[in-house]
């Protein structure tokens, strides 16, 4: 009895003691909620959920934010007394409810990668399996190898080991700790925010390095990723010789070089895994891939020139590019988003000048931050590149059922001789070079074409000497080009050298036949053949009257079509796009849009398919998309679409059909963005002059005082029209190129202006 009445004692003191010792309050079991502890004396307090790293408090009040659920141990101390509590923490509310508090989930199980091509499996929940799966949805790539103590990140993102320097190379932080472990031992926490960043020296931290990815994970095993990525500055880029390597295992040494490009080409030995960073106004950097040196030849290219006629994008930098033995090029380089004008990064693409035409190399986005969008690109064949945005919606493409239609008409109308003309005509060379030149920019070979067995190149070449007494230099010009672009040499066909022709109408001044016109038409025919022009620019510059337009000829005024002709030929030529004298062609060139969105040649005349064409090769050659060139928000495509009529033909005005080989020839140049000329011949195409057969010789050459040339009507004046109001005849030669006016169409059309 004794003994049992003690034990009772016993008891009851002990549960005295406890009801009157040290005891814990929790107030709050939620995650991402503040909890509050409290004590009822001063005590030092342990805090540990999932036992986990414990956090430490004194006091008699303590605050806690638990990041995941799970079991919260609480202990607290007193002197020698103790006592703990373990609250159960759940989820109690999401970020909109039920909503995923993240963009993305990190799942619990695992997932495979391949380290130096083997198969490893890493859990997603690590510190490297948090980073793969980022990569996954972010779409950027990472590559891992193996080391003694398990795996290290070699590379995220193309930017790899050693790029920065000899020592630097890819770190990890968890809350702003770097762990002593590798990267797949470390696993996790729900709330753990991760930084992988990219190290050049020990005193790196992730704020200041150039390239770094913040992965944010939430209690509900969602994740957030910010991806930071910047060109460093390539003094900082160097990191010192005895700064310890990031990586236990050292990648061979790659050194980094800048060099600054300008007109001028500049040579340099490019060694293996060495890196050339280009200091331009988009930033390059070029690395070869190989195992030898190789001699690269570099140069920056003015945007100008008869290369740059037809880029169908707004050009961002140009540079030529050659290397003294087959290999290959990784090219990196980064553009402000301000440069596209909120256009889509697939609209840019590292351009490529081949045959005469700019093509899209594989351009590949591999990142992007705030303010910069970040491309790599293969180069195999080295020649002219130009990093370009394309444009939107133009130019058409050959298979676009307009073009097909119009050149199905142009077909049914091909004579039986194989040349061409309007319906109901005789061919001529001049209506058959048009015609030749259209086939050309729609991607078809003229020899193809046949009538009877008889293609246009051979209508020329049967027809050339019969038409050459009566030919002056505009006729010259025209067949030249038509020549040229169906790849025949000027030089020497059907027994004849035009090239030299032409060129004994050049004058000492630099003037080309007796008009600006026929000057416009000798620069673009020379340029084509590699002949020097500068004499003749010179000239032409000249005559640019005060309000920034060109005449068809000397003291006369300003009309449209012949100012897009003079931009053409000066761009040609090599006149830069962003000169005063473009700028003010342009300027005037605006004032020539009607209110339907369409050009007109001159005065208040109707719009019309051969002064929009016109028009629309210009903007082309100047690098403007002439479907933003609005009036009324009707773009001068849209007009010169709209005159296309049901038989496939463009009529000339939406009243009137006049000429229409020329105006669907001039069409279909114009849609597909082919300005003039159409194409050049390669300087080492360009053969040594023949002498003139002494057929041709003994034909007596007229005076240019006296020199009379049978051309086509003009095409703004109808034939009847011309009839009913004489004229006086130029002195010198008649000009009948369309979309040129002569005197007679201006007074003609003048006339018919007063009669209205």
């Amino acid at each position: 009895m004794k003994k049992g009445a003690i034990l009772l004692l016993v008891s009851a003191l002990l549960l005295i003691q406890t009801s009157n010792g040290l005891t814990i309050d929790v107030s709050g079991n939620c995650v991402g909620e503040k909890l509050k502890i409290t004590v009822d004396k001063p005590s030092f307090i342990v805090i540990r959920i999932n036992n986990g790293t414990p956090i430490y408090a004194n006091g008699t009040t303590a605050y806690f934010t638990p990041q995941l659920t799970g079991k919260l141990y609480i202990e607290a101390i007193s002197g020698s007394e103790k006592a703990s509590k373990l609250v159960d923490v759940v989820s109690c509310q999401t970020k909109g409810g039920s909503e995923p508090m993240g963009d993305y989930t990190l799942p619990s199980g695992t997932t495979t990668i391949s380290a130096d091509g083997e198969s490893v499996s890493i859990k997603y929940r690590t510190a490297l399996g948090a980073l793969i799966r980022a990569a996954e949805v972010k779409g950027f790539s990472v590559k891992v190898k193996k080391w003694s103590y398990g795996l290290f990140v070699d590379c995220i993102k193309g930017v790899c080991t050693g790029d920065l320097g000899a020592t630097s190379g890819w770190m990890y932080a968890v809350d702003g700790v770097i762990p002593s472990v590798s990267s797949e031992q470390y696993e996790l926490n729900a709330g753990d925010k991760v930084v992988w960043y990219f190290s050049r020296s020990m005193s790196e931290t992730p704020e200041s390095s150039p390239y770094r990815i913040e992965i944010i994970t939430f209690p509900d095993w969602t994740f957030s990723v910010n991806v930071y990525w910047k060109t460093p500055s390539y003094e900082e880029a160097e990191a010192p010789a005895s700064t310890p390597s990031p990586t236990p295992t050292p990648a061979p040494e790659k050194k980094e070089r800048v060099i600054e490009l300008n007109l001028t080409k500049r040579a340099e030995v490019v060694k293996p895994n060495e890196t050339l960073a280009i200091d331009l106004k988009i930033p390059m950097r070029l690395k070869i891939e190989g195992e030898k040196p190789v001699l690269i030849e570099l140069a920056q290219r003015k945007v100008g020139g008869v290369e740059f006629r037809n880029v169908h994008g707004d050009v961002l930098e140009a540079f030529e590019l050659k290397v003294n033995e087959s290999a290959k090029i990784l090219l990196n380089f980064s553009v402000k988003k301000e440069l596209l004008e909120n256009k889509s990064p697939e609209n840019l693409c590292l351009a490529k000048y081949v045959e005469y035409e700019w093509k899209c190399l594989k351009t590949n986005l591999i990142d992007e931050n705030e303010t910069h969008y970040f491309f790599s690109s293969k180069i195999t064949n080295f020649s002219l590149f130009a990093i370009i945005v394309k444009w939107d919606n133009f130019p058409l493409k050959p298979e676009d059922e307009r073009i097909v239609k119009a050149l199905n008409w142009l077909k049914s109308v091909q004579n039986d001789d194989g040349g061409f003309s309007n319906p109901g005509e005789e061919s001529s060379v001049a209506k058959t070079s048009w015609a030749i030149m259209a086939l050309v920019a729609a991607g078809e070979d003229p020899e193809k074409w046949k009538k009877n067995g008889k293609s246009p190149i051979d209508y020329l070449r049967e027809n050339l000497e019969d038409e050459l007494p009566k030919m002056g230099t505009a006729d010259y010009a025209r067949t030249i080009l038509a020549l040229v672009a169906a790849g025949e040499d000027p030089r020497s066909f059907a027994g004849v050298n035009l090239v030299e022709k032409l060129k004994e109408r050049v004058k000492e001044n630099g003037q080309i036949g007796d008009y600006i016109y026929t000057t416009i038409w000798g620069i673009l025919a020379l340029v084509s053949v590699g002949e020097d022009v500068n004499k003749s620019v010179d000239w032409l510059k000249e005559q640019q009257n005060g309000d920034g337009g060109f005449a068809w000829a000397v003291g006369e005024k300003s009309d449209f079509d012949d100012t897009a002709a003079a931009i053409q030929a000066l761009i040609a030529a090599g006149e830069s796009k962003d000169s005063e004298v473009i700028k003010k062609a342009l300027s005037y060139l605006k004032q020539g849009q009607n209110e339907d969105g369409g050009m007109r040649y001159f005065g208040n005349s109707a719009s019309n398919a051969a002064s929009d064409s016109w028009t629309i090769q210009a903007l082309v050659a100047a690098g403007i998309n002439p479907v933003e060139w609005k009036k009324n928000n009707i773009s001068v495509v849209d007009h010169l679409l709209s005159l296309q009529t049901e038989e496939s033909y463009f009529k000339y005005t939406s009243h009137q059909t006049s000429n229409p080989g020329y105006m669907t020839v001039s069409a279909i140049m114009a849609l597909l963005g082919k300005p003039h000329p159409i194409k050049v011949m390669e300087k080492e195409e360009v053969s040594a002059p023949t002498p003139t057969p002494a057929k041709v010789l003994e034909t007596p050459k007229p005076e240019k005082t006296s020199e009379k040339i049978v051309e086509e009507t003009p095409t703004q004046t109808p034939a009847p029209e011309i009839k009913e109001t004489p004229i006086p005849k130029p002195t010198e030669e008649k000009k009948g190129i369309p979309g040129f006016e002569a005197v007679i169409a201006l007074l003609v059309l003048a006339a018919r202006a007063v009669r209205k």
